[in-house]
């Protein structure tokens, strides 16, 4: 099957479709059968390896990886030229992601000290918390493959403007949460925020490798790091954490950041220098 590229951006119009809509909505079928057929082969991995939650989610990255490769994703661009100097492009995406995860935390925890919704301490840095970024990353990398880079390579192979994509990737992010016991409506739209961020990194940074590290920082610094690994965080008034543990005033201000930081790199196309000439 050939790979769609991943170039595109949101100004650019949809490729012309010689097949018509037909083609498109085969394109689009398999996009969705992919996509569905993926979740079930997670969901069965998760429900074996459930006594293990690090072996499940390093498990769930393999089969995501395999599965997503034949359904078009590639973890980078395939215009892009090959060689050494294609390390520090995709050395700066990441860093961009991460730090990107990072600062929404950092804003959302620094707001609500300022308004008594917790106190904060210093942390006691441990082994824990390189288990907790591993399975942090793990978990990063079946989800952006299976959310976002599947919805992606999909509306590219039918022809279509990858707009519809990132909606459609940050809607899964938050189904994927609202649909989990305990799930309220400030973790859907957490959830929902973080997906359209990863989003707008994918459709930026022209692959995976941004999007994984945004919400692996994220996840990681949410979870681990705010409840003593990096930081200890007393919440007095809702939480911010990852996945439905997040609720509250914390969660909706962490939402508006996550949806901030994605609508200024839509606008702003932080990875644009590194574009490959055409």
């Amino acid at each position: 099957m050939a790979h769609a590229p991943l170039n595109a951006t949101e100004e650019a119009p949809p490729r012309p479709d010689p097949a018509g809509p037909q083609r498109r909505l085969t394109e689009l079928a398999l996009g969705a059968a992919w996509l569905i057929g993926l979740a079930a082969a997670l969901q069965i991995v998760s429900v074996v390896l459930s006594s293990s939650p690090l072996a499940a989610a390093l498990a769930g990255a393999v089969v995501a990886d395999v599965v997503a490769a034949r359904a078009g994703v590639q973890w980078t661009d395939p215009l892009e030229p090959e060689g050494p100097g294609r390390r520090a492009p995709l050395a700066r995406r990441v860093g961009l992601g991460a730090a990107l995860g990072a600062l929404a935390v950092l804003i959302t925890v620094g707001v609500s000290a300022a308004l008594g919704w917790v106190t904060v301490e210093a942390g006691a840095p441990s082994a824990s918390l390189g288990f907790a970024l591993a399975r942090a990353i793990a978990l990063a990398v079946r989800d952006e493959l299976l959310l976002t880079g599947i919805p992606f390579a999909a509306a590219a192979r039918a022809g279509l403007s990858p707009r519809p994509a990132l909606v459609f990737s940050a809607l899964a992010h938050g189904a994927a949460i609202g649909l989990a016991p305990g799930a309220s409506p400030s973790s859907f739209a957490l959830a929902t925020a973080l997906g359209a961020l990863a989003a707008a990194l994918f459709l930026r940074g022209r692959g995976v490798f941004a999007a994984v590290a945004v919400h692996a920082s994220f996840t990681a610094l949410a979870g681990a790091g705010l409840r003593g690994a990096l930081l200890d965080a007393t919440w007095i008034d809702g939480a911010l954490a990852a996945g439905t543990q997040a609720f509250g005033p914390p969660a909706w201000l962490g939402a508006a950041v996550l949806a901030i930081l994605a609508a200024l790199t839509l606008r702003a196309g932080a990875l644009q220098p590194d574009r490959p000439a055409r």
